[in-house]
């Protein structure tokens, strides 16, 4: 069975802001950072074009170990990826989330769970799409995916590796400025 295609864009403008930490080694200190917009599109079982806004995180502030200074990272230039991996055993690695699994766009390049209110909850990111909304803000994507991509499998978790397998869905990002580092 062939599936729909979907097309994922992230924005180059900021909408928000999120507080975060240096990831993995924290320095004690709260950055703030800019959130963007996923613009997930495809097309429901009636052909009807479907278009949903998520709120991401897109950049980070990474400190590889104690002693290094905090850079800002992510993927700032414009660039498209299909996605061709579902990960269901991937866990969030700087807060405690119930949403598990991740989305390989290439690399440690992820999209997973993000924090549920972006400018109130510490999230921490090394340059992953996590998408934010709660609670459940990551499986309502999910949910959405699979819905627009037609799915025939009888889970969710099938659903997923299915669609995941199928190259059918891509990432594009647009170009952004990264952000200087912003101590709150």
């Amino acid at each position: 069975m062939q599936l729909r295609s979907i097309s994922l864009t992230v924005g180059g403008t900021p909408i928000g802001q999120a507080v975060t930490w240096s990831y993995p080694n924290s320095d004690g200190k709260i950055y703030v950072i800019p959130t963007y917009a996923l613009t997930l599109e495809g097309s429901d079982a009636s052909h009807q074009r479907v278009t949903h806004t998520f709120e991401v995180l897109r950049f980070g502030v990474h400190r590889r170990t104690t002693q290094a200074k905090p850079t800002v990272v992510g993927l700032a230039h414009r660039q498209t990826h299909t996605i061709k991996r579902w990960i269901p055993t991937y866990k969030v690695h700087s807060f405690r989330s119930r949403e598990d699994g991740a989305w390989q766009v290439h690399g440690n390049y992820l999209i997973h769970d993000g924090p549920d209110d972006p400018s109130a909850q510490l999230y921490a990111t090394a340059g992953c799409i996590e998408v934010c909304g709660g609670p459940d803000g990551f499986v309502a994507f999910n949910k959405l995916v699979v819905q627009l991509a037609g799915s025939n499998k009888s889970d969710l978790a099938r659903q997923l590796q299915q669609v995941g397998a199928s190259g059918c869905m891509s990432i594009t990002y647009l170009a952004a400025v990264a952000p200087p580092i912003q101590l709150l």
